[in-house]
């Protein structure tokens, strides 16, 4: 079952879960806006989501079943764009389907672009997650922070969200050292019983590396998560089957995004399809 349905299934299953403004935690998370310094007209801040000890919460796209996490700021004031960056996640087991997320508390780095960068700002934060331990809950929090371009951001703070930076995958070319090589389409089954399927190649320089594959297409595509299919020096094969897309959407020319996790390194990759 795709991502879309499930994520839908949840929402009707669970009651959404109000959570106050400030910190407080609520169901499995903490959840707090972070401050931190502006640039060109543009602050850096971070929204902290402190999972409690056995909970998740869910990635950009969270795979077999989850809740990608939801940020509205139309209530802001002096606030003209916000930006949202995700940590390399990690895959993990759900029942008899697998998530990506986060199994430990994260930070989600915002560059939060001001409308008058000489004037302070507040940042108001309707958040919607998804987060889970024996059940799964949508937890809603509206979180808010003043910006003011002559204070001095927390240390504290601004470490956290620049450990969260470090933690973004890297957006590379297919040049790079750990780079996808390599995408081959294959049809379907003639027999009917499968969809057409990808085979991506990742090559890298240290072929010993563990990695994980993820794999986003165009808005309102369900991709489901790559299985492996085994390696050969530095070069690792995946297939992507071609499932959860919207009726009537060709795979032809489809924009497709690729992340790349190792233990100590992730990259991200666009690619578009013959």
């Amino acid at each position: 079952m795709k991502t879309a349905i499930l994520a839908g299934l949840l929402s009707l299953l669970f009651a959404t879960v109000p959570a106050r403004a400030g910190n407080e935690a609520l169901n499995g998370a903490e959840i707090r806006l972070l401050t931190g310094p502006i640039h060109g007209g543009s602050a850096q801040m971070g929204l902290e989501i402190a999972l409690l000890p056995g909970w998740k919460t869910y990635w950009r796209s969270p795979g077999d079943a989850g809740i990608p996490p939801t940020i509205e700021t139309g209530a802001s004031q002096n606030i003209a764009g916000v930006e949202i960056a995700f940590p390399a996640p990690e895959r993990f087991g759900e029942g008899h389907g697998q998530s990506v997320g986060y199994t430990a508390p994260v930070v989600l780095p915002l560059a939060v672009r001001l409308a008058d960068p000489g004037l302070p700002a507040r940042l108001v934060a309707k958040v919607m997650i998804g987060v889970c331990r024996d059940i799964c809950l949508p937890v809603e929090a509206e979180v808010e922070a003043r910006i003011d371009p002559k204070a001095r951001p927390a240390p504290g703070e601004v470490a956290a969200i620049e450990e969260a930076l470090r933690q973004v995958p890297v957006r590379i070319e297919a040049t790079a050292p750990l780079a996808v090589a390599s995408v081959a389409r294959e049809a379907a089954p003639k027999t009917g019983n499968g969809p057409e399927t990808l085979v991506v190649t990742v090559v890298s320089d240290r072929p010993e590396e563990q990695q994980d594959l993820f794999a986003e297409g165009p808005e309102g595509w369900a991709l489901p998560l790559p299985v492996r299919l085994g390696r050969e020096g530095g070069r690792t094969r995946w297939r992507v089957a071609l499932e959860g897309l919207p009726p009537g959407a060709s795979p032809k020319e489809a924009a497709l995004r690729f992340t790349v996790v190792t233990p100590d390194r992730a990259v991200e990759q666009a690619w578009r399809l013959d």
